[in-house]
């Protein structure tokens, strides 16, 4: 099974800058959060997916809007109760890869993280619902009740916008878990959406492998070649765009503990996996490069690290076996990257720069 991000026989098209470009790891690090200038007590239109942040939603006022990157692909709008302990946020984002049930189980996975913490915490509820202007079941949500502690419930719902994704988290020290649930809909048709919206495929929690993946902690560098940089930048270039309604891969969650890394494997992958990097949409991956391999002379395994950012994929040299999370986050970090292919904006097509100078294409 090749990995989300792989392939063969698709022509994309898309403008080479051979250059001496370097990565350096302050280039790949998230850009410190902006506020978003709107007047309050107005809806905020976000042009790019033609969602509005409402003024007010479910009852109560937006504080802020802030964006995560430069070109508002990671934006998110703040609710506080007068209480001051209710909490509602609104997000929508570009992800690197385009699926329901991977960034919601990341979240949801987050989230027990922390309700695990309080004392009597419980699961009231996790489903598929279908949002607002869709006909299927593509958005997923999951409630907790919090009582023995100053909350009451919390919980977090996602769903798919022609091609971005909105995620809905809600805290509040009013609303029982039940109540919150409930309050679930009124909150979405709250929000105006686009009049034309394609609906995304049904939706499905991400279940356990039913196997562990053989990954190692000892693994070297192989020494990439401009072939290496140029055949990774098309590999890399994302073509399972969902926002046309096609069905998204399917994954499921490896088994093993990896403390504050989970991994994901598409199809039940045993050559590569996906780790996302919070649950806004960013992560790192690696997969066999078998065609790496081909074309260097070598049948040895290869495995290509890549760090999947919001608006380009940034591919790093090869490694000689599988590596655990830790070990991808290190390979994924540093300022040895080979090539890059931009998935933002779209409509101008994607550009791949290398970063391998031609005379060490041996």
């Amino acid at each position: 099974m090749r990995g989300p991000l792989k392939s063969y026989g698709r022509t994309l098209w898309g403008v080479i800058c051979m250059s001496a470009l370097f990565f350096s790891a302050a280039a790949q690090a998230q850009p410190e959060q902006r506020t978003i200038e709107a007047t309050a007590g107005e809806d905020w239109d976000h042009q790019k997916s033609g969602m509005t942040m409402p003024a007010r939603l479910g009852g109560f006022d937006r504080q802020y809007i802030r964006d995560l990157t430069d070109e508002e692909l990671d934006v998110y709008g703040q609710y506080y109760g007068d209480d001051g302990q209710t909490r509602l946020t609104l997000f929508f984002y570009r992800a690197a890869v385009n699926s329901v049930p991977l960034w919601f189980d990341a979240a949801n996975q987050a989230l027990r993280g922390n309700v695990n913490l309080l004392p009597g915490t419980s699961e009231y509820l996790s489903s598929a619902f279908t949002p607002p202007g869709q006909s299927e079941a593509s958005g997923l949500m999951a409630v907790y009740s919090t009582s023995g502690n100053e909350f009451k419930s919390t919980g977090v719902a996602m769903l798919p916008l022609n091609g971005w994704l909105v995620k809905i988290r809600f805290t509040t020290a009013e609303l029982s878990a039940e109540e919150l649930a409930a309050s679930l809909m009124p909150i979405l048709n709250d929000i105006s959406w686009p009049e034309e919206i394609v609906s995304g495929p049904a939706a499905a929690v991400i279940l356990p492998c039913e196997n562990a993946l053989k990954l190692s902690d000892r693994v070297k560098r192989i020494k990439p070649t401009m072939t290496d940089a140029l055949s990774a930048g098309f590999l890399n270039i994302p073509v399972n765009d969902t926002a046309d309604g096609e069905e998204p891969g399917v994954y499921c969650r490896d088994p093993q503990d990896f403390g504050p890394f989970s991994i994901y494997r598409a199809g039940g992958s045993e050559d590569g996996y996906l780790m996302p990097l919070g649950d806004a949409g960013r992560a790192a991956s690696v997969y066999a490069n078998r065609l790496g391999g081909l074309t260097g002379g070598s049948r040895e395994a290869r495995f290509t690290p890549v760090m999947m950012r919001l608006d380009q994929n940034i591919i790093f040299p090869d490694l000689d076996k599988l590596p655990t999370p830790g070990v991808l986050l290190s390979a994924t970090g540093d300022g040895a990257a080979i090539s890059a292919v931009t998935t933002w904006p779209p409509s101008s097509g994607p550009t791949i720069t290398i970063n391998v100078p031609a005379d060490e294409d041996q």
